[in-house]
């Protein structure tokens, strides 16, 4: 199974480093719990080509997972609408079964393989607005800011007059993240090593991504991981 897509066109954000420059990108695979999974994963992947939500981005997937860069800003924009779209697709296509979905988020290391963390003037990012699937998710969410000290880049946007956080205080970071998560209603309780976040699929990844995008306009390098779940046959508390 191994289909590539590309549509290069970077564009420079005004108000700082282009998805391309910075390295804006995910990486993902799906995991449909039924007999008819090529057809699930390949019909999903096509269902959102079709639908235009490809434009922007770099998309290249194999054996393993589906890389997906962005090129164009509103790049976080782009990635969600196109994640909440193929998770959806994937659902439908597999009756309302149960699929799991892992999904890595980066921000800052682009060249895919090699990182240039010396990019300044990392750029803000609108809220992410998604429409509602009509599908609800589970997800076990983990945020990682990885460049939070040092740096050219990390010492213009963090320890600032502005109620940033401090350098190298990851953890306000991401406290800061879950609580806002907390607040859109979307974060259910704490587990090992991971939040639990339930809602729509939209307005999980809006979540996850939101918190993402804002992290990363302070910290060069950032991270963020899903492991996402929809039509589970176990239901729990919380």
């Amino acid at each position: 199974m191994s289909t590539s897509t590309t549509r290069p066109n970077p564009s420079t954000d005004a108000a700082g480093a282009s998805p391309a420059e910075l390295g804006v990108g995910m990486r993902f695979s799906i995991h449909p719990h039924t007999d008819r999974f090529v057809d699930v994963i390949l019909g999903a992947l096509a269902d959102v080509e079709e639908a235009g939500l490809t434009d922007g981005l770099t998309t290249e997937t194999d054996e393993v997972s589906t890389y997906v860069g962005a090129t164009t800003a509103p790049a976080e924009q782009r990635l969600a609408a196109y994640l909440s779209a193929v998770i959806a697709a994937a659902s439908r296509r597999s009756g309302g079964g149960h699929v799991v979905v892992h999904v890595l988020l980066s921000r800052g290391c682009p060249g895919e393989t090699t990182c240039d963390l010396s990019v300044t003037g990392l750029p803000d990012a609108e809220p992410i607005e998604l429409e509602p699937t009509g599908i609800t998710a589970a997800a076990q969410w983990s945020l990682y800011p990885l460049l939070d000290a040092g740096g050219p880049a990390s010492a213009s946007n963090n320890g600032d007059d502005n109620g940033n956080a401090s350098s190298g205080d990851h953890m306000a970071h991401i406290e800061s993240a879950i609580a806002a998560a907390h607040g859109r209603g979307t974060a259910a309780t704490p587990a090992h090593y991971a939040t639990k976040l339930t809602g729509d699929i939209a307005e999980v990844l809006a979540t996850a991504v939101d918190a993402w995008a804002q992290v990363g306009a302070h910290v060069p390098h950032v991270v963020t991981h899903l492991t996402i779940s929809v039509g589970s046959p176990t239901q729990s508390e919380g």
